[in-house]
């Protein structure tokens, strides 16, 4: 069985319609378990503010009863990579976020996504029996990191993108705990910018504004658009490959990131994961990156198609002979230059 971890757009039609999706996907082995996201005005995350919604606690309740009444968890983010200084944490806590997580908590949340270790240790004695993820953000890629993230309470991890290809530490990793994997990030393959990118996020940094030229969006957008094979190197994960995960490295949960984007948007993009298979402008996984850093939509620049890949077999090389980690991008690797350079019209080249 396939489980899907997706964006949560907290409005009552878009629940609808993951309920409608999954009665559709009940006998196709794979399902919506479970929702991630925050509410700007309760709690501090990995997104600013003026990217995530706002909704009363009377909407949380009614929202979050709903959908564990159809079988779906709300997973709530605390994912924020940095939470100031330890004194600024200390009054915030004590002062309302203690508050908060037990209201959060008691209307049914019992599932978390965390960055910090400190977070993730406060969460586990305020709440034993909850179960607690590691988030991306904070690039779990070992077993031996695996193993003390468990050591302090957590129980699952969603693992540094920077894994997806490496097979064996997606299975090593997920002996130690739940692992899943992040399958659309837009983040450069080892970007440089990715960590202050979430501190600046987490300390609520306004993305429309132009300041040091739209740092740091524009900066990664700039280099896929100049170099598209950037796309390739980046650690997707197509729909079609989601049983190549489960069947070959144990992987049952992916997480499809979109909680940021439209219905009209994220709906879209939850349809092709769920049939598990996408044949389209591969661009068009990542919409809406134009408005982050003031650059190109990127599917209006670039065109790679997702069923030439699939055809070529792009993963079958990192599946069946080699490990992707192993090698060097650029310097003793240009497969992703040379799929690129196949699929990047309508004809296999």
């Amino acid at each position: 069985m396939i489980y899907l971890n997706v964006g949560n757009l907290w409005t009552h039609s878009y629940l609808d319609k993951v309920i409608e999706l999954n009665e559709q996907h009940k006998d196709g082995g794979i399902q919506v378990k479970s929702l991630f996201g925050s509410i700007a005005n309760i709690t501090p995350t990995a997104r600013s503010f003026d990217r995530i919604p706002y909704r009363d606690w009377s909407f949380v309740e009614e929202y979050v009863g709903k959908a564990k009444g159809n079988s779906i968890n709300c997973r709530y983010t605390l994912n924020q990579s940095c939470i100031g200084s330890i004194q600024e944490f200390n009054d915030y806590f004590n002062s309302s976020q203690k508050s908060t997580l037990r209201r959060l908590h008691d209307i049914g949340i019992a599932e978390w996504i965390i960055t910090s270790p400190l977070l993730v240790e406060t969460l586990r004695n305020m709440f034993p029996d909850d179960f607690i993820e590691v988030s991306t953000i904070a690039e779990v890629s070992t077993v031996e990191e695996a193993k003390r993230w468990e050591a302090i309470g957590a129980n699952g991890v969603n693992v540094s993108t920077s894994i997806n290809r490496d097979f064996k530490k997606l299975q090593d990793i997920g002996g130690i705990l739940e692992t899943s994997i992040l399958c659309n990030e837009a983040c450069l393959y080892r970007c440089p910018w990715r960590r202050e990118c979430y501190n600046l996020s987490s300390h609520d940094s306004r993305r429309g504004e132009e300041l040091f030229g739209f740092y740091p969006f524009r900066k990664c957008n700039e280099v896929r658009l100049a170099h598209p094979e950037e796309w390739l190197a980046s650690r997707l994960v197509l729909p079609q490959w989601l049983p190549l995960y489960s069947d070959r490295a144990g992987i049952e949960w992916f997480k499809v990131a979109y909680r940021t984007h439209p219905e009209e948007v994220a709906i879209p993009m939850l349809e092709v994961y769920m049939n598990m298979y996408f044949g389209g402008n591969l661009c068009a996984l990542w919409p809406t990156i134009s408005r982050l850093g003031n650059t190109p939509e990127p599917k209006d620049i670039t065109f790679i198609s997702a069923e030439k890949l699939d055809k070529l077999g792009f993963i079958n090389k990192w599946f069946e002979r080699d490990n992707c980690s192993n090698f060097i991008c650029g310097v003793n690797c240009h497969y992703c230059q040379a799929m690129y350079e196949r699929c990047k019209d309508g004809r296999i080249q």
